[in-house]
């Protein structure tokens, strides 16, 4: 294996991509405790209205440049933020959040570089709150 890849001229080379799986991606959530299609509440109202100020994203998309959609599930972002970080950094990949709509129903098939633009939040940016997010879109909260 080693060979075959010495004999390969990349044109650059950050060109060559790791052998990793989108499995091997989703064992490293998993060790951080986010399981695919992860619920942080029984009711979205009921969480939503107990946590006013935080930056709550249901059916979140989790995407990594190279790879695209790599975890969904609930997420509480003001709190979360730090073990995505962390997940981050173990992959040593930026990681994107999408809002459910941004990257399914039809948008799961458009091209990654299109789908990061649309995150709400990436793990290189500030902890995120809803006022840090209604700042960063120009919203009134």
């Amino acid at each position: 294996m080693i060979e075959d890849l010495q004999n390969k001229s990349f044109q650059y080379p950050s060109d060559f991509k790791p052998p990793e799986s989108i499995n091997d991606i989703q064992q490293i959530f998993k060790s951080h405790d986010f399981y695919d299609g992860r619920m942080i509440g029984g009711s979205k109202w009921k969480y939503s209205k107990k946590h006013p100020e935080d930056l709550i994203i249901f059916n979140a998309n989790i995407l990594m440049p190279g790879y695209g959609k790599v975890w969904y599930g609930d997420l509480n972002l003001s709190q979360d933020y730090k073990i995505l970080k962390r997940i981050s950094k173990c992959l040593n990949e930026t990681l994107y959040i999408l809002w459910e709509s941004d990257a399914r129903f039809g948008n799961e098939n458009n091209p990654t570089e299109e789908l990061i633009k649309k995150a709400a939040w990436n793990t290189d940016e500030d902890k995120p709150t809803k006022q840090w997010y209604c700042r960063k879109q120009g919203l009134a909260e």
